[in-house]
């Protein structure tokens, strides 16, 4: 096949994402879908594994998409014309490509096994954006739109319903009762401080996208101190998954973690992989290693010593990587499902003692006039 079928047959296996790239680029103002970023990835793994020219399978695929999207790949495209490595041109553009797969495509850049990590890493987001569709069925905005909507009734009861009510407790001459003045002093306070809230909410969203665009936080949410001291087993998945595209490649496992210790920009899970390497150059064995640094438990090191043996390193990482990652999602869904009624609970609560305190001082003046 020549290079303009290929080209051509990207585009058909593609088309239909590019012409939801444009729509959904209006619509989300920008914003990149992580459907989009999973596209890229699919083109990028199959033109390094097609061993095609980068530029130009970009080019193409940028032709008929529109907005923030195309400027996204154009500025990708800029960036390897001027030399720059894929990995590190990828580096430089935030959300080009889903957060989890910058470790492996990084990793895989600097192990030489670049095509691989492409694939592996466009086949991973692939089912975690399944996985995700099926969790995530737009909870994230219900909560946001509840918690926007009890924002604005709030400040309009205290802007314009809580100074009348208070002026007519004052006429009264009536002692009110702690909980109704702890509302009238909180009202106040917003009514004094709101061009205030406004900025407050803009500086808080600002640093989250700084914070974000350094790389502070992980996956656009997790700060990074949490995988790097806490849990580092969040990143299990990604590690043994480049261990097996190193294993795959038939290079050896020492050269794999040399590259770790210092392809992260986790400083935590820096000095773990330094301290890993130390065990390996010493003579330990790098499983039970990963173990002591609470990588992988007890059981996995057992599968992966006995798949060494047995000549199936390769498949019992990937396994490994794959079930790891399936108990932390449902880890992560159930926090979740307790979260949400949580939530929803915590906002009924603060209303009902809203309601109850301005209550409490009607019922006194219905019984003073009766």
């Amino acid at each position: 096949m020549d290079k303009k079928s290929r080209f051509e047959n990207l585009n058909r296996i593609y088309g239909n994402v590019r012409r939801s790239s444009s729509l959904g680029s209006i619509l989300s103002f920008g914003r990149v879908s992580y459907s989009q970023q999973v596209a890229l990835l699919r083109i990028l793994a199959i033109a390094a594994d097609k061993q095609l020219p980068l530029i130009d399978v970009l080019e193409t695929f940028g032709k008929d998409i529109r907005g923030h999207w195309r400027h996204q790949i154009m500025r990708l495209v800029d960036l390897l014309r001027s030399g720059v490595p894929l990995a590190e041109a990828l580096e430089k553009i935030p959300y080009v490509i889903p957060a989890n797969a910058y470790f492996l495509v990084k990793a895989g850049a600097e192990s030489g096994t670049l095509p691989s990590a492409l694939s592996l890493a466009a086949e991973v987001c692939a089912e975690q954006r399944s996985e995700r569709d099926y969790l995530r069925p737009g909870i994230g905005i219900y909560l946001l739109t509840v918690f926007l909507i009890m924002e604005n009734v709030f400040i309009f009861i205290c802007y314009w319903i809580i100074p009348k009510m208070k002026k007519i407790f004052y006429d009264f001459n009536m002692e009110l009762p702690d909980l109704t003045m702890t509302i009238i002093h909180t009202s106040d306070l917003v009514v004094n401080y709101f061009l205030w809230i406004l900025p407050g909410f803009l500086f808080l969203l600002i640093m989250y996208l700084r914070l974000r665009h350094t790389g502070y936080l992980e996956n656009g949410w997790r700060p990074r101190f949490v995988s790097g001291r806490y849990y580092p087993r969040l990143l299990a998945p990604d590690v043994l998954r480049f261990l097996h595209v190193t294993t795959e490649s038939g290079r050896p496992l020492l050269g794999a973690f040399e590259t770790l210790s210092h392809t992260t920009k986790n400083p935590y899970l820096s000095a773990r992989f330094n301290a890993i390497l130390e065990d390996v150059h010493k003579g330990n064995d790098c499983w039970t290693s990963l173990h002591d640094y609470s990588l992988l438990t007890p059981s996995e090191v057992r599968l992966l010593q006995s798949a060494q043996r047995a000549g199936n390193l390769s498949w019992a990482l990937k396994a490994i990587a794959k079930g790891i990652e399936r108990r932390i999602n449902y880890r992560l869904a159930l926090i979740r499902e307790y979260l949400e009624p949580a939530f929803i609970l915590g906002v009924g609560c603060l209303v009902g003692i809203f309601v109850i305190g301005l209550f409490l001082p009607l019922v006194t003046i219905m019984h003073a006039l009766s």
